[in-house]
């Protein structure tokens, strides 16, 4: 009988991608974090995760029992592995690079120029391919910049835009557009991401700093604008939707009970334009599998 052993298999291919992907690391890990002394002895980065990850692999080979479970293993392992490889080279010099982030030098009379709330919040990041999981993180609607402390919290980093893929802040989903051959794409930049399913709703929220002559006791006032748009992407089109009317004819293969679903569920685009936008989005999209 010939014994069968999937999870090794996958594990050889697991570790051969994480060796490259560690050499990287601990390169960088020397770059930008020399050792203070050369007086003691620091086992290497890849040595140390590789050897993380062998006792996770052996663990698993000696565990498996059939190939999906071998698969979910794997993947169990290399989570595991990624913790460690994060716990290890806490603060990370991987996640800490980009500029500093100029804080604005003057006062706004009105609003401030975040998403959200005027304050560092916890998020995830996907940042030049790499998933970080409990950053504090601040998005800047006016300059578009994804911003985060420095390990000492010191002053604030703005992460190199074109390196990051993704982000969360609490609830709320960004994913990053870039340049594209897609005509109907919109222009480079983080969307917030309302729904994602065979479909994608998105959603651009702009500030703009406008300054207010309308007082002249008062002087020159900088107010924060907001404006916002939505985007439908159906297959590789994106659309732009500005009413119910223009998402109906969007929907125009449903349109008819589209509107029975809105008057069913008492949606207001007037009271609560998003949140009847979302519901209309994902019940076409589900609706229709």
């Amino acid at each position: 009988m010939t014994a069968n052993f999937p999870s090794y298999k996958a594990g050889i291919n697991f570790l051969g991608d994480w060796w490259e992907f560690l050499i990287l690391t601990n390169y960088l890990r020397d770059l930008f974090y020399p050792p203070i002394s050369t007086s003691y002895m620091r086992l290497p980065l890849p040595t140390i995760c590789t050897f993380l990850i062998m006792c996770n692999m052996l663990s698993l080979k000696t565990q498996a029992q059939q190939a999906v479970q071998d698969t979910s293993n794997v993947a169990h392992a290399g989570a595991v592995a990624l913790r460690q490889y994060h716990a290890y080279l806490d603060p990370e010099p991987n996640l800490y690079r980009g500029g500093q982030y100029a804080e604005y030098s003057f006062l706004l009379k009105e609003g401030h120029p975040y998403f959200g709330e005027d304050r560092m919040r916890k998020g995830t990041v996907t940042y030049n391919g790499i998933l970080y999981e409990n950053v504090l993180l601040l998005y800047d609607e006016v300059l578009d910049l994804l911003v985060m402390p420095d390990p000492i919290k010191v002053f604030k980093i703005a992460l190199i835009s074109n390196q990051v893929d993704r982000f969360t802040i609490e609830d709320h989903s960004f994913v990053r557009l870039m340049d594209s051959l897609n005509p109907s794409q919109p222009g480079n930049g983080y969307y917030e991401q309302l729904y994602k399913g065979r479909i994608t709703f998105l959603k651009k929220e702009k500030k703009t700093i406008q300054d207010d002559l309308s007082a002249p006791t008062e002087g020159v006032r900088r107010l924060i604008y907001t404006s916002i748009s939505y985007y439908l992407k159906m297959g590789e089109v994106y659309h732009v939707v500005k009413s119910k009317k223009a998402l109906l004819r969007l929907l125009k293969d449903r349109s008819r009970d589209a509107k029975k679903f809105i008057r069913q569920n008492h949606l207001s685009f007037s009271d609560d334009k998003e949140n009847s936008l979302v519901k209309v989005v994902a019940w076409y999209d589900v609706s229709n599998r």
